[in-house]
């Protein structure tokens, strides 16, 4: 179920983590999926997190791209450096490649980590502008919060509806 606006939608507070984990279940089951729920902790909870399978993390790419870039890189400015300031030593050729794998490896690493700090920042949204549509200041103190993205009456209702019979303390729309 593709979800355009992210905004709308049915919260629903729950007491414990396990009737949190069973109003997923229920809402999977009826056909919301993971990119349509929005679970809410006051503590980590990995078995809610497993509940809501997502793909594979985008940030290796970054990894990757920065790795590569730091290679790319590493042998263009030792070679510029060898050609830009020649030393001819005892009739030796001016560049090395073993002399290039040191800055090569040094440059993979620092691009690579610092690319993979910036996908992280960037897909964990962080900083934050605002808070994530659903949330409510419980969520962070006592109650276990389920956020179902919604946009019209029709899959409000049904959200609303399993919701209210997995025994949930409270069910509300939210619209921004």
């Amino acid at each position: 179920m593709p979800v355009d606006r992210f905004d709308d939608g049915v919260r629903g507070a729950f007491l414990t983590q396990e009737d949190a984990a069973a109003a997923v279940n229920e809402l999977e089951e009826e056909g919301f999926g993971p990119e349509a729920i929005t679970v809410f902790s006051p503590m980590p909870t990995p078995h809610l997190e497993e509940l809501l399978v997502r793909g594979a993390s985008p940030v290796r790419l970054f990894t990757l791209i920065g790795g590569f870039l730091g290679t790319c890189t590493g042998f263009a400015l030792t070679y510029w450096t060898f050609f830009a300031w020649p030393l001819h030593v005892g009739g030796k050729p001016v560049s090395s490649f073993p002399v290039t794998v040191v800055i090569m490896f040094e440059l993979t690493v620092l691009l690579g980590g610092l690319f993979t700090l910036a996908g992280v920042f960037i897909f964990s949204r962080i900083p934050t502008w605002g808070r994530k549509p659903g949330y409510h200041e419980r969520f962070s103190d006592d109650l276990f919060g389920v956020f179902v993205h919604a946009d019209d009456d029709d899959t409000q209702s049904r959200a609303r509806t399993i919701l209210d019979r997995m025994g949930a303390e409270g069910v509300d729309d939210v619209d921004r």
